[in-house]
Parts: C-alpha cells; structure tokens; sequence
C-alpha cells in the first residue's frame, strides 16, 4: 500500500504546484518562475537526500547515465515545464493540466515504440483515441470564454500544454535510457542543477538580471512552494512509487493528477468547470489508463 499512496501523493503534490504557480504566472516570465522553482527545489531535495544518506550513491553512477540523465532534465525540465508554465499563464489549469498530462503519457508511448521497440497494444491504440478525444473537449471553450480571452491565448496555450507533455515524454524515455545502474531517487538530484542554470542563463539572457529583481517576498515564497511541493516531495513520492508498487501503478495513480485540480480550481482559483472540461478530463483520464496497460 505504501507505494500506491507514495504515487497517488505525488499526483496531489504536482496539482497542487500548479495551483500555487498558477496567479503568478502571468506577472513573470516562465522562464524566470522556472529557474527559481528549480532551483529551490534541488537545494531542497539535495538536503532531504543527504539526510536520508543517499548521496553516497552518486559515485557508482556512469557516465552514459548520467548523460542521459542530464538531457531528459534539459528536456522535461527546462524546457517542457518552461511550457507549461507559459499555458498556465494563458488558458486555465484545469484545461492544462488534463492536455499536458494525457499528451505526456501518450508521446511516452509513442517515443518508447519507435525508438525502444517497445509494442503498441490495442490498448494503447484505444488510449490514444481517448486521449484526442479529451483534448478535443478541452479545446473548446465556452461563449463567456471566448468572449473574455483572445483566440490567439486560447490556441497559443493548447499548443504550449501540447509541446510540454511531449517533452516530458522525451525526458521520460531518457530517464529510462539512464536508470540502469542509478538509484531512482536521484535522478532529479543529478539533473534539477543542469536543468535550472539552463533556464537561468535563458533568463538572464532576455531581461537580465532585473526581470529577478521584480519578485517580491509573497511572489518567491509561491515559487518556493511550488518547487518545493513539484520537486522535491512529488517526485520523491513518484520514484518512491516504481520502487515499491511498479512502474505501471506508479504511472496510474500518479495520473490522477488533473483529477484533483478540478475542484482546486473551482474551490482557489474561482474557475468554471464546464461540461467539456469534466467530460474531457475523465476521457484524458481513461485514455491514460489504457495507454499504459
């Protein structure tokens, strides 16, 4: 039991970094918010590590692992999470999070066909018409929505969801490429530092050091939080999860993520849960869970 609720910890844990990540995301760039959400969360799960008397672990990791490791954080990390961030900051996160997620483990299948000669069952193939079938709801937005947010938003943040659960995807089969010989709970300690001076220097590189100068207490400690929660507690409790329950029950019950932003929308951010967005969040929903079968 421990492993099932270590996954379905870390799907509350990732929905509620959305959240916290959600009110500021259109105040700062996604690149600034990436870096220091990151960043914070690799100090945090390095000492959570250290304590634990994991880091010794390190020294037996190879070179091809740890190579792999670091572009799956490049990928998923900087980039892909970069994306989301964007999304959020354009269309709600109770239609980014169902788009990204389904889309992830989709691609996931996918990449993992076509590169790693892994079987695409019926399974999958049904999966998949679930999961377009989802994002095909919630693409469609309401008259009140598209009367209040511009086509080019609502396009642009789809498109943003899409891009990022490809790229985790990319990280994902990467981080499959690099477990062999590496313990799962470091992965994010190997790749979090990479991941985060990348965006840092993208950062720099567009506004300077003056688009850091424009957070205030209330707006780091949210970062803060959000890495804190995405970082270092959901992805411990999701590698914690293949250890104990299996990769397949770990990816299940950790999808069940955009299941819990539902209502923490409606309840924190005051957002309208329509039709469209509960019928296409339970086909994401199911589509995930065929997929991965």
């Amino acid at each position: 039991m421990i492993g099932e609720l270590a996954a379905i910890g870390a799907a509350l844990a990732w929905a509620v970094a959305g959240l916290v990540i959600k009110p500021i995301s259109t105040k700062f760039s996604s690149l600034s918010i990436n870096s220091i959400k990151l960043s914070i969360g690799w100090i945090i799960l390095t000492a959570i590590m250290a304590l634990w008397g994991k880091l010794s672990s390190l020294t037996f990791v190879s070179w091809h692992s740890i190579a792999c490791v670091i572009s799956s954080g490049i990928l998923g990390l900087a980039i892909g999470a970069t994306l989301q961030i964007k999304s959020l900051s354009l269309i709600d996160v109770s239609k980014v999070y169902p788009i990204a997620f389904s889309s992830w483990f989709l691609f996931t299948a996918l990449i993992a066909s076509i590169f790693l000669g892994e079987p695409i069952t019926y399974y999958t193939i049904l999966g998949a018409i679930l999961i377009a079938l989802g994002i095909t709801f919630l693409s469609s937005f309401s008259k009140v929505e598209r009367r209040e947010m511009p086509n080019t938003d609502r396009i642009k943040g789809i498109i943003f969801a899409l891009l990022a659960g490809l790229c985790w995807a990319g990280g994902t089969n990467l981080v499959k490429l690099g477990l062999y010989g590496v313990d799962p709970l470091m992965v994010n300690v190997i790749r979090l530092p990479f991941a985060a001076l990348l965006v840092a220097i993208l950062t720099l590189g567009r506004g300077g050091a003056s688009e850091y100068r424009r957070y205030n207490h209330r707006a780091l400690i949210q970062v803060g939080i959000s890495g804190f929660l995405g970082q270092a507690i959901g992805e411990v409790l999701f590698f914690i999860s293949i250890q104990l329950a299996g990769a397949t029950k770990a990816a299940i019950l950790s999808s069940t993520s955009p299941l819990f932003i539902a209502p923490f929308s409606i309840i924190f951010l005051k957002e309208k849960l329509t039709k469209r967005v509960i019928l296409g969040t339970i086909a994401c929903a199911l589509g995930i869970l065929l997929t991965i079968m």
